[in-house]
């Protein structure tokens, strides 16, 4: 297949054009995924939160470093830029088939071949959510034109992301193509209808269960995650609902609405530990994983509280309390802990102030 050119210019330009000339045709009365509750995990949503959150998400595998001042930020960016410059040039190289069947279509179930599941869960539908509840954040707190900030606030920090992702490798990519150009943008593009967001707001209960955002002294090391839940009402019970979390890794089980109307959530899976490269030529990669089990608490889709275990050296126990469970006087901090099996530790105390501290100990 001929090798077609584009200048890199070009294609940041095309984003630009999409976002700008795409208004948001949702014709929402309602809010879908952000109400303003003053408590658990929608507390802590705000930009700065879903900045660090999705740009530093990668920084939980083993293989990248988890502390700000270790990343090679502007060899990373031009990187990313070359891929997303020559797109077509960057899948003939890596082969239209394997695209398509990898990073595309769900067409392969080998372990090494299905890139395509975290580009529909988190990229797709995940980032389109997200689109919708930033757009809501900027709304509720008197921005102009909140569509096009929050378009512009979750393509900044995709990019951050795939910066850390891409490290120093500089072969061939595809991922940044197929993750920015059609699943990020196409994730803005199918949440901007109101039938969408009712639908994965309603009927599945999808919510940000994102981790509290802190970078923590004295190294510097990021707290962040994205995480998304849903819960599927079982049609032959009022009490019980099938759940699912994921990001890194994902767990699935049952929840259950307790005589207060909060839920209770318990899920097994896996975690992911590492990327694995597949091919030297081209950055193809896998992922290896470890087991994971957690316990969630939630009121209307906000998480209050979490407990997860993980095979996952350095994330043996994570333990989150959000803001509504502890009150100092009308003040109540959100506390987090991760604990790994070497005794290394870090925590932390956050607000919905955007103020947020963290320690970290190690021996």
């Amino acid at each position: 297949m001929p090798t077609v050119r584009f200048c890199s210019n070009k294609f940041i330009n095309l984003i630009i054009l999409v976002l700008i000339f795409f208004p948001d045709i949702s014709a929402q009365e309602t809010n879908y995924f952000y109400t303003g509750k003053p408590y658990g995990s929608e507390a802590l949503f705000n930009p700065v939160s879903l900045f660090i959150n999705g740009s530093f998400d990668v920084t939980q595998l083993q293989s990248v470093s988890n502390r700000i001042g270790d990343q090679d930020y502007d060899k990373t960016f031009r990187t990313v830029m070359r891929s997303l410059g020559h797109p077509f040039e960057n899948i003939s190289h890596y082969g239209w088939n394997l695209f398509l069947r990898t990073e595309f279509l769900p067409l392969s179930f080998k372990k090494e071949e299905m890139q395509w599941i975290p580009n529909y869960q988190q990229h797709l539908i995940g980032g389109g959510m997200l689109y919708t509840a930033m757009k809501e954040w900027y709304s509720m707190h008197n921005f102009p034109v909140p569509w096009l900030l929050s378009s512009v606030t979750l393509m900044t920090h995709h990019i951050l992301n795939e910066m850390l992702e891409s490290g120093p490798n500089e072969v061939w990519s595809v991922d940044e193509v197929s993750d920015i150009y059609i699943f990020d943008l196409g994730g803005i593009v199918l949440f901007s209808f109101d039938s969408i967001n009712e639908f994965f707001s309603k009927t599945m209960n999808l919510s940000d269960w994102s981790l509290q955002a802190t970078i923590a002294f004295p190294y510097g090391r990021v707290n962040a995650g994205q995480y998304f839940s849903m819960k599927w009402k079982l049609p032959f019970s009022d009490t019980y609902s099938l759940f699912y979390r994921y990001g890194m890794g994902g767990v699935a089980g049952l929840s259950k609405k307790l005589e207060s109307g909060d839920n209770l959530s318990f899920g097994i899976g896996f975690r992911t530990k590492h990327l694995v490269d597949v091919t030297q030529t081209a950055r193809q990669r896998t992922i290896e994983t470890s087991w994971q089990a957690g316990v969630y608490y939630d009121r209307n889709n906000s998480l209050l509280a979490s407990v997860t275990l993980s095979g996952v050296r350095e994330y043996f126990a994570c333990i989150d309390i959000y803001p509504g469970i502890i009150y100092i006087g009308d003040f109540s901090p959100g506390l987090w802990t991760i604990i790994g099996r070497n005794g290394n530790s870090v925590f932390g105390i956050t607000t919905r102030y955007i103020l947020s501290f963290g320690y970290e100990v190690n021996y």
